[in-house]
């Protein structure tokens, strides 16, 4: 059984993160990747208490996401569960900005592999299907890695009602066509053309109210199934590498 005082302070976390209060007041640091002999101790997924001491061994890399962004720890060596910086990462404030931006250009963005990203949250990469995340309904805007040629993309949403979306050379990104398909918490629709190898299925997941914390919206995101959105957040927020 919880006390009551547990159940309170447990209360408090969530209502801070859900708020975006991850600085001072509540400091949260979450894994997001573990390799290495130590990993059991600290899996994907486990939170670490404000002022704990990270005992890595040789061998080990620990990816870890406070509210100043993504930082890898490689070991051996001990280490801070936050980070010692007291300046907010910017490229989280970047990447979560709902602000409809009418162009972006590839070169601007990261990598994951030799895949080129989005530059936003909230742009929906076309050649990616799975579940993708919303907070703002009117900022999701359809983007393509690919800009050198001028393409039609048909969306067609779950009852068979289309919608054509032209893509101008040199453009990544068009906004949503949300007056003909309106976004909707679990409704599906099929991408096809502009180029796709063949039609990609996508989902939308609402997130409710607006997250602006790293460690509250990575939660959300992966409690919502949302695993591309995931990954670009632990990407695009990631400062260099700390080695003991």
């Amino acid at each position: 059984m919880f006390s009551t005082d547990a159940i309170m302070r447990r209360g408090t976390i969530v209502l801070a993160c859900a708020l975006g209060l991850g600085g001072a007041a509540i400091a949260q640091t979450i894994v997001v990747k573990s390799t290495g002999p130590s990993a059991k101790s600290y899996p994907v997924g486990k939170s670490l208490a404000p002022g704990a001491k990270i005992v890595l061994a040789k061998g080990d890399s620990l990816t870890v996401l406070d509210s100043r962004g993504t930082r890898t720890l490689s070991g051996p060596g001990n280490f801070g569960a936050e980070a010692s910086s007291a300046t907010a990462n910017q490229s989280f404030a970047s990447l979560v900005a709902t602000q409809n931006r009418r162009r972006a250009r590839t070169g601007a963005v990261r990598t994951l592999g030799q895949r080129v990203l989005p530059p936003s949250l909230w742009f929906v990469d076309i050649e990616r299907g799975a579940t993708f995340c919303v907070a703002d309904a009117t900022a999701v805007q359809l983007w393509r890695p690919d800009m050198q040629q001028a393409a039609t993309l048909t969306i067609t949403d779950q009852g068979g009602k289309s919608s054509n979306i032209a893509f101008a050379m040199g453009q990544n990104n068009v906004p949503w066509p949300a007056a003909t398909l309106p976004i909707a918490d679990g409704h599906s629709y099929t991408l096809s053309g502009a180029g796709l190898a063949k039609p990609v299925k996508l989902r939308f997941a609402m997130l409710g109210t607006p997250v602006t914390d790293p460690v509250a919206t990575y939660t959300a995101l992966d409690g919502k199934g949302c695993g591309d959105q995931r990954d670009l957040l632990i990407t695009a927020t990631s400062t260099d590498e700390t080695r003991s």
